[in-house]
């Protein structure tokens, strides 16, 4: 798969940066939130960045679930869908808050969704990955091709920022050996509680992973998308290319929505400067794929319920990050000495 990605305006970075020298403080003094705001302009291309955001949740169901990998039964992704969408869920108030439109996506729910006001996609859940790829080539082409779509959406929107979440019960199990195929790491490092595991199911569920890992022959990317994945995981991978492609930043979640973006970022390996981290979960693949992506997070607070909430919360200190490079006044406009 060839997808070209924009690069980010050099230009506007070099703007910004001769801007943030004469704001009125002392130099590199709001720390991150300059780092952050000369991102932002690189990814928007302005000197002076807004940020005008969308949260996509993608939710699929999972085969895996049924190696008992998760702490809550395969019925409850279609439940949360429902509860996004009728303003009661975590990233619904959170993205309330920040001002981020909410789209919501059935990438392969076990339910009919026709009801509710979503993207469908027509997928399937996926298969038991310990024992069969999880979904055919054909379907994660599907997947890519709509998360494309969605961000070239976004960008005719006059949108600046995508951020991608997820809702899937088992889907950290997926994730997991993603980040185990893409970084070589070992299940038994890598694997974590999820929703809410006990040590042993920790223990059951690394080696899921392992058995997973074991059957998979993937050389790319894209294979092991297939082979280990899931269906909201393939279209998270399309958001974030399309991210790239159609020129806009895109915040990263937890493990899961992580995962996605460091498939997007195998195939397409410019797409990496037009990623934050949001957030750093406890989830110990996140850490991995974090370092594998060289991402520092913006937040760290131990939030584990993916959704994009962690994405949500910190799209407020990037809202932060504009608002100050924007508003503060220069040495000059305020009349105060440089020394």
């Amino acid at each position: 798969m060839n997808v070209e990605i924009q690069p980010v305006s050099e230009t506007a970075i070099a703007a910004a940066r001769e801007r943030q020298s004469q704001l009125v403080k002392p130099p590199g003094s709001l720390g991150r939130l300059e780092e952050l705001a000369l991102w932002l302009a690189g990814v928007t291309g302005e000197e002076r960045p807004k940020v005008r955001a969308r949260i996509v949740v993608a939710a699929a169901d999972h085969g895996v679930a049924a190696e008992g990998v998760s702490a809550f039964p395969p019925e409850v992704t279609a439940q949360m869908l429902a509860t996004f969408l009728s303003g009661g869920g975590a990233v619904s108030t959170l993205a309330r808050e920040t001002q981020a439109d909410l789209v919501c996506v059935d990438a392969g729910v076990n339910a009919s969704t026709t009801h509710l006001d979503v993207v469908h996609t027509g997928l399937k859940p996926s298969a038991n990955l310990a024992n069969e790829p999880a979904l055919s080539q054909d379907d994660v082409r599907h997947a890519i091709k709509v998360g494309m779509k969605l961000a070239a959406t976004a960008h005719n929107d006059g949108l600046t920022i995508l951020a991608g979440g997820e809702m899937g019960i088992g889907n950290t199990t997926p994730a997991t050996a993603l980040a185990c195929w893409l970084t070589g790491g070992d299940p038994a490092e890598l694997t974590g509680p999820g929703t809410g595991l006990d040590p042993e199911g920790v223990q059951r569920k690394a080696e899921v992973v392992r058995r997973a890992l074991a059957r998979d022959e993937s050389r790319t990317a894209l294979a092991a998308l297939a082979s280990l994945g899931g269906g909201e995981i393939a279209l998270l991978t399309g958001l974030a290319l399309g991210a790239g492609r159609y020129g806009l930043g895109y915040v990263c979640d937890g493990v899961i929505a992580t995962a996605a973006a460091a498939v997007a970022a195998a195939i397409a390996p410019d797409l990496k400067p037009r990623l934050v981290a949001g957030h750093r979960s406890p989830e110990p693949a996140h850490t991995k794929l974090l370092a594998h992506l060289d991402l520092n997070p913006i937040l760290d607070l131990q939030m584990r319920l993916g959704e994009a909430s962690g994405a949500a919360a910190a799209l407020a200190i990037l809202k932060l990050a504009a608002a100050a490079h924007d508003g503060m006044h220069t040495f000059a406009e305020a009349g105060v000495s440089t020394g």
